[in-house]
């Protein structure tokens, strides 16, 4: 766990490579999503094209994905509760392999350390690279309905500080697009392309219009029965999500 700490720790110092502001630390510009999925994806049709040609944001996302019980004994998805990292200072043939390299850390890390834990460091060693929260409202439509929605929320990262906009750098989305993972699909979650929800004709958020999750490491719920409305399950995951469009889509150097 100690190794885990450190690496958090160098992970900061990518921050210093220009002053703190919204935006990507390193260059995205040079970042396309066709360069970044596997050649001859299949389905990837099933995604949507991306709003821009580069992403504003490329992130590491460390933490867990919950699961509850349903009425039919079966684990059903229930949010996620992950931190955000910029990755944008490594090349991206890096980013696949790094984000792997993490997860191993990540899964080897004891049970006594918790998601809560990982923001927890995160906010202290990492005040740079840090870019926020990833987890799930209640339908903002009707809350009522039972349903969820995926929600980032960069608003309280230190990269905003000084931004009068910062209120309102985060985004709520809906899935619109979903594929298995190509290597394990019962281990690692789908990947997705996820566009922001409107409302009243008005976008839930400014920090992207549109985010796609890919190169999955673990996430999936394992196949096998639970009590019906009392087992709750957290499975570690570790993946990559790009942020195109939104507010600071002029901050892509």
């Amino acid at each position: 766990m100690y190794a885990f700490v450190k690496l958090f720790a160098a992970l900061s110092l990518l921050s210093f490579t220009r002053a703190l502001a919204p935006g990507s630390i390193c260059p995205t510009s040079g970042f396309t999503l066709a360069a970044a999925l596997p050649a001859n994806l299949p389905d990837a049709a099933l995604l949507a094209k991306p709003v821009a040609d580069h992403p504003v944001y490329t992130a590491l996302s460390i933490g867990v994905q919950n699961y509850t019980c349903s009425d039919a004994g079966a684990w059903a998805p229930a949010g996620a509760w992950t931190y955000l990292y910029d990755i944008s200072c490594l090349p991206l043939m890096h980013h696949k392999p790094f984000t792997s390299f993490i997860a191993g850390l990540w899964g080897a890390a004891p049970p006594s350390v918790s998601g809560a834990d990982i923001i927890d460091w995160s906010e202290e060693l990492s005040p740079g690279v840090a870019l926020g929260l990833h987890y799930w409202v209640p339908d903002p439509v009707n809350v009522t309905s039972g349903k969820i929605f995926a929600k980032w929320d960069f608003s309280k990262s230190e990269r905003y500080v000084n931004d009068t906009n910062k209120a309102n750098a985060f985004l709520v989305a809906s899935e619109s697009g979903s594929i298995a993972d190509p290597i394990n699909a019962e281990l690692n979650s789908p990947w997705l392309s996820e566009p922001i929800l409107i409302v009243d004709g008005k976008p839930l958020g400014e920090l992207a219009t549109q985010v796609f999750r890919f190169n999955s490491n673990g996430g999936s719920a394992p196949n096998t029965t639970c009590n019906a409305n009392n087992d709750f399950m957290q499975v570690k995951s570790t993946l990559n999500f790009w942020f195109y469009g939104g507010a600071w889509n002029s901050t892509i150097h």
